[in-house]
């Protein structure tokens, strides 16, 4: 029974015991304590601190740690937990291993000690636990599902002594770092940003910056539909332990995470960014950007932008790349893993082509409201008429029409399907239609390279040639890791300005990467031969007749949809002189 003077109140307890101690002091009695007390001062103490927690007692091996709150006490043992197996991996000497139990309920304190059932369930609790641990109660296990992103092994009811009732005990799975799938747990391409961090206190400009920064690239990769971004809001709870990458991602439920720091030079600000795998910690890009410190607005806007999209180019990468991993495992798959596949293929050839539009075809068949899988079945019909895979031009684009509108109705704010529709109506020749979806992709993301790259192709097709390059530049630095076809787009704008040699040096970077792709030699056996190169020109042609066999200057000059009768003219003299058939 408690005297008057002892205080009860609510807390959440934490105990922990080193396993197998008892074997290392037998190694080195001397070692194996100052391991342990390093353990305690360097991890045990700085994480409980942390979540608000204190250390109350040690006993040799064992510590009682009280916390306010389950979360805070869960939390702060998922981050013990990983700094403990991280030191014993990168460490020589004694190999600590922690078990941990966790409770919450009224407790006693008294004498600078903690007393009651819930310190008894905890120590019960850390006993069951095996080496690297952490068992939980029902009642806390209640309390933080859905708060962290850990999953729990049921270990059922357990009779504890003193304890009338029996507990229902959860073990918190692989140390509460669970095991995500390639992208997520549906294959989401997840991702939080973190507050951009000013590393120059006494600088305003840094600060306005960092915050502005935060927001605005939170907000562009919020505007491609297939990242999945958590709120700057939620993310803003973290900007106080951005350094615990893996931990952060476990709360925030994410696979990636963006972080970012601001730093006052002297005349400019430096923006350092980096994107991690927020699981395993890799840096998977880092980058840094020098801004004049009075830059305008709109030039942070440009920075903004051009941050936002190298993060999403890389995301999208990275997602390809995982996708590749997932067709190669077999199996069942869904409609959503089906569009996944797909994605991760080039279209470089027409066998790839082909295998990627039966890929969406089978997303679609087996979900009809699945955008992305209309909107890629389109996509192939789109390049198969920009390669002349394909038998009938017309017919090709009729059918990549209703699956753009179907796809676009689904889903009213996807930019991509806008995008699609403008390079749709492009390829018909109807300028003011494709011009009209441009503007509407672009609306919903400002950030999509891809729109302003095809918008600056029009231009090309519609004569305006120096605002076709301008268009294309400004594309190409705002994504640096830019698709291939913008090289050969910017081929075509510098052929049509006159400038040949140029326009080689820009379709060869196309060429070399894409080999089997005819729609680049085109542009490049033009410019050879409008440079009167006879052998560059001819082993040129000879690639695309390879590629092509049934090529003429006649049949590509029908689909072509040049504006005006001369633009047309003067491309088709280019393949004439390249040796190409008439």
């Amino acid at each position: 029974m408690a005297d008057q003077g002892d205080r009860q109140r609510q807390a959440a307890i934490l105990i922990a015991d080193v396993a197998g101690f008892s074997a290392l002091v037998e190694t080195g009695e001397a070692e194996a304590v100052a391991a342990v007390r390093k353990l305690s001062d360097q991890i045990i103490v700085p994480a409980a601190q942390q979540y608000s927690g204190q250390l109350v007692k040690t006993l040799g091996d064992g510590f009682l740690l009280e916390f306010p709150t389950s979360l805070q006490a869960v939390k702060a043992a998922l981050l013990i937990s990983k700094k403990t197996n991280a030191r014993s991996a990168g460490q020589a000497g004694p190999h600590l291993s922690l078990r941990m139990g966790i409770h919450t309920g009224n407790i006693i304190a008294a004498g600078g000690d903690l007393f009651g059932n819930c310190v008894n369930i905890a120590a019960r609790l850390e006993s069951l636990a095996g080496p690297g641990e952490i068992c939980v109660s029902g009642t806390v296990q209640a309390q933080v599902r859905g708060r962290i992103n850990a999953a729990f092994d049921d270990l059922g009811l357990q009779v504890i002594r003193n304890i009338s009732d029996p507990v229902r005990i959860f073990r918190i799975c692989e140390n509460a770092m669970p095991r995500l799938e390639a992208e997520g747990p549906a294959y989401d391409v997840s991702v939080a940003v973190l507050p951009f961090l000013n590393m120059s206190p006494a600088s305003e400009a840094a600060e306005s910056l960092a915050e502005a920064l935060t927001e605005d690239v939170t907000i562009g990769l919020s505007r491609f539909r297939e990242l999945r971004v958590i709120s700057r809001t939620t993310a803003l709870r973290f900007a106080a332990s951005a350094s615990e990458t893996s931990l952060a991602a476990v709360e925030l439920g994410v696979r990636y995470l963006v972080e970012g720091t601001v730093r006052q030079l002297v005349g400019k600000l430096r923006v350092s960014v980096s994107l991690a795998d927020g699981i395993n910690g890799t840096s998977l890009h880092s980058e840094q950007y020098d801004r004049a410190a009075a830059d305008s607005l709109s030039q942070e806007d440009a920075l903004a932008g051009q941050i936002t999209q190298t993060l999403a180019g890389q995301l999208q990468a990275t997602a390809k790349r995982k996708s590749a991993e997932l067709g190669a495992r077999g199996g069942p798959v869904t409609s959503r893993e089906l569009v996944l596949q797909a994605k991760a293929l080039l279209l470089d050839t027409r066998e790839a082509l082909l295998k990627c539009r039966k890929l969406y075809q089978q997303a679609c068949d087996s979900d009809p409201g699945n955008a992305s899988a209309c909107c890629g079945l389109a996509l192939t019909y789109l390049v198969e008429w920009m390669s002349g895979w394909g038998q009938s031009p017309e017919t090709t684009l009729d059918k990549a029409f209703p699956l753009l509108r179907r796809a676009a109705r689904i889903d009213p704010l996807d930019s991509v399907a806008q995008r699609r529709l403008a390079v749709m109506h492009l390829f018909k020749g109807e300028f003011s239609l494709a011009e009209d979806h441009f503007q509407r992709a672009l609306a919903l993301n400002p950030n999509d390279t891809d729109a302003m790259a095809f918008r600056g192709l029009s231009l090309v097709y519609q004569g305006k040639h120096q605002k076709a390059l301008a268009e294309l530049d400004q594309a190409t630095s705002r994504n640096p890791f830019h698709p291939t076809y913008f090289h050969w787009f910017k081929g075509l704008a510098l052929y049509m300005c006159r400038e040949y040699q140029p326009g080689v040096t820009e379709v060869r970077k196309a060429v070399g990467l894409f080999p089997g792709f005819p729609a680049p030699r085109r542009h490049l056996a033009a410019c050879y031969g409008q440079l009167g190169d006879t052998q560059a020109a001819a082993q040129e042609a000879g690639r695309i007749l390879k590629l092509e066999p049934g090529f003429s200057v006649s049949r590509i000059s029908e689909t072509l949809p040049f504006a005006h009768s001369e633009d047309l003219e003067h491309y088709c003299d280019g393949l004439l002189r390249a040796g190409l058939p008439e």
